[in-house]
């Protein structure tokens, strides 16, 4: 079979910006690109946020629309964990499409996020810590996913999940996490060799810089982002997606062509002239879109940036980034616009440094945010409730098995 393997479309990203167009055009070009495979799996953050507009949703699923009507001969055969009988027939009808929830998309458990929602509109097949088994004449493939979980939880997930290959098919393994060594700023990362073996081909969304690894002697391959959401070195690469055929097993990379080039460059004490002359040559080159342009100014400049800004705004979106000591940089020192951290994000650190000075469980502070977001304040206040109830019986608990188990001496110091 052949299989087209995408990625972290990020829908809705860039909304009310010049950008906001490019994860949707992005898509477009990619699905026209994979028409002709017989499965499309997609590994993660379809949407940029866990509550998608409706525009978002709507411009979503006039994409996903073309993949089902595109005659397939692929047939979904079984549910592994899985009752495939909900799974509405417009979602059969033609390629295929199984997906994955990433960490933009995860939702509080009990409620709804946007790819099972895709699901029950019959649009794809959704996993999340169970699988399906696809048949194409004699060929069968089965595909298990692990849908985004938080960093902190993902080895726990996978060990009490525990899959293994099915007999009798070609056995893709799909999650989307933080694995080392493949990203090592996270906090919390899941160790590649944590994850199960015997697998024909490993999958992971959530990294943006696409990758062809080995591991357990199966490739391990990382599709990356089909549009830059943080402007670094690292995404100056071209976007695209793998496409794989099985028997005998070949491995692509499908470079888009038709995006938004984005160009990195470092300059030390640049003059205003040394700046204008460095965008001038990248205008130079052909560009179907509007180029982006990030420029990290080390040292000292006079030069006047936002009019320079203003200057070639018509012909490039640029971004300045002065960094005065280059031993300085790190991950601390990094903007707002290079992590794209919102304010929900600074809220959601804030809330979890309060959290965790009242000792609660790490994950606490992921439900109470979330279900503020969704505006539930009286499940919020009920559920940190029940928490600080459960934590102070806890701490009662402990402390009397401590001091039955002392003996009478030692209270007096002895």
């Amino acid at each position: 079979m052949k299989i087209s393997i995408i990625s972290d479309f990020h829908f809705g990203f860039g909304s009310g910006t010049e950008r906001e167009n490019d994860p949707f055009e992005s898509a477009e070009e990619a699905f026209e690109k994979a028409l002709d495979s017989d499965i499309i799996l997609i590994a993660g953050d379809i949407f940029d946020t866990r509550s998608p507009g409706t525009e978002t949703l709507t411009k979503a699923m006039e994409l996903f629309i073309k993949p089902l009507i595109t005659s397939s001969e692929t047939r979904l055969v079984k549910g592994i964990n899985k009752n495939i009988e909900k799974v509405l027939p417009m979602g059969l009808s033609g390629i295929p499409m199984v997906a994955i929830h990433g960490t933009h998309e995860r939702r509080v458990k009990g409620f709804l996020n946007p790819v099972e929602a895709l699901e029950r509109a019959g649009f794809i097949i959704y996993l999340h810590c169970n699988g399906a088994v696809f048949q194409k004449g004699e060929e069968k493939v089965c595909i298990q996913g692990m849908s985004g979980v938080p960093d902190q939880y993902s080895e726990t997930v996978l060990k009490n999940w525990n899959p293994r290959p099915f007999p009798g098919c070609f056995n893709i393994f799909m999650l989307h996490q933080s694995v080392s060594p493949f990203l090592k700023v996270a906090p919390h990362t899941i160790d590649i060799n944590k994850l199960p073996g015997g697998f024909n081909l490993y999958i992971c969304g959530h990294i943006h810089k696409p990758e062809h690894s080995v591991y357990s002697n199966a490739p391990f391959l990382i599709p990356g982002s089909l549009v830059p959401t943080q402007l670094t070195k690292e995404a100056t690469q071209p976007v695209g997606f793998w496409q794989i055929e099985t028997n005998p097993l070949k491995i692509d990379f499908i470079e888009l062509e038709n995006q938004r080039r984005f160009y990195y460059e470092e300059l030390e004490n640049p003059t205003t002239e040394n700046i204008e002359n460095k965008i001038k040559t990248i205008l130079e080159k052909q560009h179907k879109k509007k180029p982006l342009i990030r420029i990290n100014i080390s040292g000292k400049t006079a030069a006047p940036l936002n009019e320079i800004k203003t200057k070639f705004e018509n012909k490039a979106m640029i971004f300045f980034k002065k960094e005065p000591d280059k031993k300085e940089h790190s991950e601390k020192t990094k903007t707002l616009e290079e992590h794209k951290l919102s304010v929900q994000e600074l809220g959601k650190k804030l809330l979890e440094k309060n959290l965790k000075e009242l000792k609660l469980d790490p994950g606490t502070f992921e439900n109470i945010f979330e279900l503020l977001l969704e505006k539930k304040h009286d499940e919020a206040l009920e559920f940190l409730k029940k928490n600080m109830e459960k934590e102070q019986k806890e701490s009662s608990k402990k402390h009397r098995e401590e001091t039955e188990g002392k003996e009478p001496g030692r209270f007096l110091g002895n």
